[in-house]
């Protein structure tokens, strides 16, 4: 594959394939790209004097992959000949390559393509910046403008094809999703890039890749970052704490990137691509937080060729991985092996012709449902590079769904790959570029509006000054119904409901209960008002039990005041955030204290 590197390929087809390489040759460009990051950092200010140096190191910086270097560098060379061709067009494909704000490529290829002479692959490019920028007319313009110059296409996504993206995308952008993204904060995204997160079912720790400084590597992969490391962050009370590396048990000097994770935590599968695997898939068993050495998956999933990522279906006796090993349809495809009554793994079954395409596939995972697989794909009616598909599996039949675009705007013409859920279903964990990002990609939490959310309880009970029940003091009102079972209060509804539970009674006894009643109508009676902070709107006005003191609020996650009120007592008003996390709890203790307004005596 080295040859591959150093051939004058078009750099369209290396951008999609720069994965494979990354391994064998990781050594090699550590050292040269050093030299040329030495000479960017000590060169001299005036960069004119420097020309030939300059574009020099732009030039191999951009051979091999490390944009975001020769973007610097070609900028620099700009500012001395606005009016170059080739520095114009590099520029805006440095952008196009980057994950940062890829629509800033527009101007510099707008302006390429009015030029006399010109690479005609700047038409097509400009296509690309324009779908980044979602002016899908503009885009298709330019498709079809390249279409008909009559060159070869050699890009690895034809622009028939991404004329096909642009369709989709307007499609799937005329009935968007109804979603809200949350950053994760600072605790966990870095100015560098964050990807592959993955959630357990509960949501109390994530796990994802990070490219940032304080990797272990320490030196430079072909993109211009420090290498890929595994990365931790638990929630406590409600907060993420600040991520962690994982022991050196997972990470190392190169690549390791997770690639899956069981809703319960307990295997996490990763993909090395260092020492101990090339371009294969890893597996470390967990206990909470605290995960193992990680140890090859084996031959029945690795070969020779690329596993990029897996995942476990629910009972964890399947497993499904991309791979683009003999026999696949095209790129990536999805494979499944199944644990055989042995204890062993099958041999690999192609999940064929519904999932699989002439394009990649790549990414997949089970979710807490045990039924839906999602999954990456070009394929399909992608709106752009990767979106995230999913497919549901039969296990009678063993056969998966037609796969459907989630949507819009969790897929965007970007590429779109890693998607986890929650238990729930309500919430999803993704990487993505955004305006509110703290630098390339960053995680965010993803929730699914039209789920309706989990309901949480809050309960307590209503206590006087003395700490005793607040209606305790009317108990002796039932020494004469001794029948009466507290635990019932649905009970005491109404008379009619009365009547028919006991209507084997006689009347003397339900005279008595119908006095009882109405003394327990006549007591003062405390009202509970909640309100949502957010708008300022009354969420329901409540009572507790005349019978039990006690009250019991089923409640939406949210900011809420709850004002406690009594004629001849003071207000009592209390706070509650209620997060809508997975593993949050019902609310038990919230018991209440009424303080007379005028002391007895």
């Amino acid at each position: 594959m080295i040859l591959k590197m150093f051939n004058k390929i078009n750099i369209h087809f290396y951008f999609c394939n720069m994965k494979i390489f990354r391994t064998k040759y990781i050594l090699f460009l550590i050292l040269f790209l050093f030299s040329l990051q030495n000479f960017a950092q000590n060169k001299k200010k005036e960069p004119s004097k420097n020309y030939k140096k300059i574009y020099k190191a732009a030039s191999n910086f951009f051979y091999f992959g490390n944009y975001r270097f020769a973007l610097n560098e070609f900028l620099k060379l700009r500012e001395q000949d606005s009016l170059n061709v080739e520095y114009n067009h590099k520029i805006g494909l440095c952008y196009l390559y980057t994950n940062i704000d890829k629509t800033k490529a527009v101007k510099y290829l707008e302006w390429v393509v009015k030029q006399d002479r010109f690479d005609p692959n700047a038409w097509y490019d400009l296509g690309r910046a324009y779908l980044y920028a979602y002016r899908i007319n503009d885009a298709k313009n330019a498709f079809n403008k390249f279409i008909n110059l009559g060159y070869k296409d050699r890009n690895p996504i034809p622009a028939e094809r991404q004329l096909e993206y642009c369709k989709n995308a307007e499609e799937l952008m005329a009935n968007p999703i109804n979603v809200t993204f949350t950053n994760l904060g600072e605790e966990v995204n870095s100015p560098d890039p964050e990807y592959n997160p993955y959630i357990v079912g509960d949501e109390s720790f994530i796990v994802f890749a990070s490219k940032r400084d304080k990797n272990y590597g320490g030196a430079m992969d072909y993109e211009g970052f420090v290498p890929a490391d595994v990365y931790l962050s638990q929630r406590v009370d409600n907060t993420w704490k600040k991520a962690k590396q994982l022991a050196t048990t997972i990470n190392s000097y190169m690549i390791e990137e997770p690639v899956g994770l069981t809703a319960d935590g307990e295997k996490l599968l990763l993909y090395f691509d260092n020492e101990f695997g090339k371009a294969d898939i890893f597996v470390s068993e967990g206990n909470g937080v605290n995960f193992k050495r990680a140890e090859t998956f084996g031959d029945k999933l690795n070969s020779k060729s690329l596993e990029s990522a897996a995942t476990y279906s629910i009972d964890k006796k399947i497993v499904v991985f991309s791979s683009n090993r003999a026999n696949s349809k095209g790129g990536l495809d999805l494979w499944m092996i199944q644990e055989l009554p042995t204890g062993e793994w099958g041999n690999p079954v192609n999940l064929g012709d519904s999932i699989n395409t002439p394009y990649n596939e790549d990414y997949p995972y089970f979710a807490p449902d045990g039924e839906t697989l999602y999954f990456a794909s070009t394929g399909h009616n992608s709106m752009g590079g990767y979106d995230i598909f999913k497919s549901k599996y039969n296990k009678v039949d063993n056969t998966f769904s037609k796969p459907e675009n989630i949507g819009y705007p969790i897929n965007t013409p970007e590429d779109n790959t890693v998607i986890s859920f929650s238990n729930s279903g309500k919430h999803a964990y993704i990487a993505a570029v955004r305006p509110e990002g703290l630098g390339y990609q960053d995680i965010y939490r993803v929730t699914f509006n039209d789920i309706e959310h989990k309901k949480y309880l809050i309960s307590g009970v209503i206590l006087n000054s003395e700490n005793n029940l607040f209606y305790g003091n009317y108990a002796d009102m039932t020494d004469d119904v001794g029948f009466i079972n507290y635990e019932m209060d649905s009970i005491f509804n109404n008379v009619n409901e009365i009547n028919k539970e006991f209507n084997n009674y006689n009347s003397e006894i339900l005279n008595k209960l119908e006095d009882f009643k109405k003394n327990v109508d006549n007591l003062p009676q405390v009202t509970i008002k909640v309100v949502n902070k957010k708008d300022n709107t009354v969420q329901g006005i409540y009572r507790p039990n005349k019978y039990t003191s006690k009250y019991i609020i089923i409640i939406e996650p949210g900011d809420y005041q709850f004002t406690y009120s009594c004629s001849g007592f003071h207000d009592v008003v209390k706070d509650f955030f209620i997060h809508d996390y997975e593993n949050n709890s019902n609310i038990e203790d919230a018991n209440v204290t009424l303080i007379p307004l005028f002391n007895e005596n």
